[in-house]
């Protein structure tokens, strides 16, 4: 085995089904949604970036979080970050609050020095992450 294979191993574990499509759509509308809904518009987006493989799947639940849907709400809302200690995960009515809308950006200095999610895939796009800050702003209704 040579040593690229032993480099790559690690990932793959790590998120054993990445496809390796570098659309950061991924399928996916690319539109902001005035009114987001969990079920809707949030949970596709959290289907396709996160909750698969060895990431945030019912079964690896990376930092504890299984983002399936009908797992996601519970993981995520008024839940504190194993990442980041004395954050909330998301503060329902308060998305500049949350650290699932920190750790999602570009910017590392709102990420306190952790890596940006989705690791080892290109970020969400602008208007995926302003869906998700929509629907904390609007409270992080379960639907």
């Amino acid at each position: 085995m040579c040593i690229a294979g032993l480099v790559a191993i690690p990932w793959l574990v790590a998120c054993a089904d990445f496809d390796g499509v570098l659309d950061p759509t991924f399928g996916l509308p690319d539109v902001v949604v005035a009114s987001p809904t969990l079920s809707h518009d949030v949970q596709p987006i959290l289907d396709r970036r996160c909750a698969f493989g060895g990431c945030h799947s019912a079964t690896t639940r990376q930092a504890g979080l299984s983002l399936v849907a009908g797992a996601s709400h519970a993981a995520l809302v008024g839940r504190p970050s194993r990442l980041s200690p004395g954050d909330t995960i998301v503060i329902a009515g308060a998305a500049s609050r949350s650290w699932l809308v920190r750790i999602l950006s570009d910017d590392p200095a709102l990420r306190a020095g952790v890596s940006r999610m989705p690791l080892a895939a290109p970020a969400l796009t602008d208007n995926q992450r302003a869906t998700i800050a929509r629907w904390i702003d609007r409270g992080a209704p379960p639907d």
